[in-house]
């Protein structure tokens, strides 16, 4: 590559770091930072839903929340049970014939949207006789129920009084039916503040500035192997508690995993070239593999460094602590490989004897 185009490709990745960086400090300094996006595509949240009690009991019946409250499962290893929609009409039905959904009920247009759902349409009429159209093969259910969250992109009012403490927010009943009984799921909804976000933050920053230092010595290599290598370890952890909670299909699972795996792909490259061509020959590559991880897996999850429920089946503390290595090491590695791509890029000297256009003329005098 020429070295005007090393100037515009470094100049360019610089500035994406620049404004990335930017970014983390805005993100954790509003009230509501952007939402995460991980292997699962379920955003972290404040608001904790709970099941507090089925019943009566039935056995092969289970029902408990997923998707850090955005959606509930129900399994039924018994007779089919019907789920009651908003207006105590047939909804969803599961059992040994797979999983069914009345087309007739409100609800199935209502679920599609989490905020400010549309009105259904006219046939949706709840008092109409059930038209029941299968969905799936059973015994499990998911589905989105607004009873089992909070209906608002704004806090509630008890939480914008007071934000640092828990509050309950709003108890829950959904209805269902089985050989004529009716079984009562009790539920509630509380807000949990999240934790403050500035440690997390100054721990990845320091890890950075760490990276970056030992760049400027003779072990620069070392040092940038050392800051993906933290920051790619991050990222595979954070990815594994991810997929291990995510009940989304294996497809949309693995789209959603896509900038985890070219993130992962392009530190193992950078790291060969740092293995093979030292500090100064990989340094540009070094500088896009560590932004990739810094941005596509840092500060694309870094609200879940201020939120109190995770979607991860990782202790909430490890998964932070993942995040921050992505942060630290990528951006670390992309600053310390930075110095390095300005002497890349130096135009090369002029052999010995040559002479430019200007010198030409004074040869023939």
């Amino acid at each position: 590559m020429q070295p005007r185009r090393w100037r515009l490709v470094a100049a360019l990745v610089l500035g994406v770091g620049a404004g990335a960086g930017l970014g983390i400090g805005g993100l954790t300094a509003t009230a509501r930072p952007a939402a995460a996006h991980t292997v699962g595509g379920v955003d972290a949240t404040d608001y904790a839903t709970t099941i507090r009690s089925v019943a009566p009991p039935v056995p092969g019946l289970r029902v408990r929340v997923i998707d850090t409250g955005d959606r509930l499962e129900l399994t039924n290893r018994g007779p089919a049970v019907t789920v009651l929609g908003y207006d105590g009409e047939p909804y969803l039905r599961v059992g040994p014939a797979g999983v069914f959904e009345n087309v007739r009920s409100p609800a199935r247009y209502l679920n599609r949207s989490r905020l400010d759902p549309e009105a259904p349409p006219p046939w949706a009429d709840p008092a109409a006789d059930p038209r029941w159209r299968r969905v799936g093969p059973g015994p499990t259910v998911r589905w989105h129920d607004h009873r089992a969250h909070w209906m608002s992109a704004d806090d509630p009012p008890v939480v914008e009084r007071d934000p640092d403490r828990a509050h309950l927010v709003q108890r829950f009943r959904i209805d269902l039916v089985r050989a004529g009984e009716t079984i009562r799921v009790r539920g509630d909804v509380r807000y949990v503040p999240g934790p403050a976000p500035w440690p997390w933050i100054g721990a990845a920053g320091l890890l950075a500035l760490a990276v970056g230092a030992g760049a400027w010595t003779r072990r620069a290599a070392a040092a940038l192997a050392g800051g993906l290598a933290v920051a790619v370890t991050g990222t595979v952890a954070h990815a594994f508690g991810a997929w291990a909670d995510a009940t989304a299909p294996l497809l949309e699972r693995a789209a959603n995993a896509l900038p985890t795996v070219g993130a992962v792909a392009l530190t193992a490259v950078a790291l060969v070239q740092l293995r093979r061509r030292g500090a100064r020959g990989s340094a540009p590559l070094v500088v896009m593999a560590g932004l990739f991880v810094g941005i596509a897996i840092g500060l694309a999850d870094v609200s879940a460094l201020s939120h109190s429920q995770l979607p991860t089946t990782l202790p909430d503390a490890v998964d932070r602590a993942a995040i921050a290595l992505a942060l630290g090491g990528g951006f670390g590695a992309a600053l310390g490989a930075a110095r390095f791509v300005r002497h890349t890029t130096a135009p090369a000297p002029a052999p010995p004897g040559a002479a430019g256009t200007d010198a030409l003329p004074m040869l023939h005098r």
